[in-house]
């Protein structure tokens, strides 16, 4: 059974979707349902800098001429899509991007395929595998739930002080458990947990956008330095 606050992201979602046509025929290969950012620019910046959030990374761009035709053996990256060179451009230059931003990191949980492992090594240079992530494209009704629950529970989890989370999945996790569909390819949705075991969307920001983030007027300041 899905919780009240996954519940109500459903509803803030289906409100919020009135607000979209017009942005969605600007890109119209872009499918992401998210709500408008509570928190951007150099306000988004100097909140990941403070961490305690939680960011959900939809792996980065993949070689459409490749595809998953083996998901029983998750190992075995030849059986499955993989990150395209450019998405592997795009994932290494985010991950410059956060150390450029000084925005830590601390644990970094990534769904067992390919393509989501090499988007947290690529971007953050560490990945512990969870099981609980991997995709539900293929999964049964009870474990889509299992999955979604688990994955609210991750949103939910307090990173440790001084950092952020990252976990690296799918459209379909996150969409089950929180109504959002991640789109495109390398976005990262960000949540902040509530210390009560819920979490609250924040903000959508797009794999290019890192590198516009805290540049010009209002920069954030760097710490001992006026």
């Amino acid at each position: 059974m899905m919780s009240a606050s996954v519940w109500g992201w459903r509803a803030v979602v289906g409100a919020t979707m009135l607000l979209w046509p017009a942005c969605a025929s600007l890109q119209t290969e872009d499918k992401s349902n998210s709500p408008p950012n509570l928190i951007d620019g150099v306000q988004l910046v100097e909140a990941l800098r403070a961490g305690g959030y939680v960011l959900y990374f939809r792996h980065g761009s993949t070689n459409m001429s490749t595809r998953d035709s083996d998901r029983t053996s998750l190992s075995n990256c030849a059986t499955q899509r993989i990150l395209s060179d450019e998405g592997r451009r795009q994932m290494t230059d985010i991950g410059k991007q956060f150390q450029r931003l000084r925005i830590p990191v601390g644990t970094v949980l990534a769904s067992p395929y390919c393509r989501t492992i090499d988007t947290a090594k690529l971007a953050f240079g560490k990945v512990t595998v969870e099981p609980e992530l991997e995709h539900t494209v293929t999964a049964t009704e009870s474990l889509t739930r299992q999955r979604a629950a688990a994955l609210s529970k991750l949103l939910a989890a307090e990173p440790r002080a001084g950092t952020n989370t990252v976990l690296a999945g799918h459209t379909g996790n996150l969409q089950e458990a929180t109504g959002i569909w991640p789109s495109p390819e390398g976005v990262a949705i960000v949540f902040k947990p509530d210390g009560k075991g819920a979490s609250h969307y924040q903000a959508t920001v797009g794999p290019n956008r890192w590198a516009e983030l805290g540049r010009g007027q209002g920069q954030p300041a760097a710490k001992g330095k006026h």
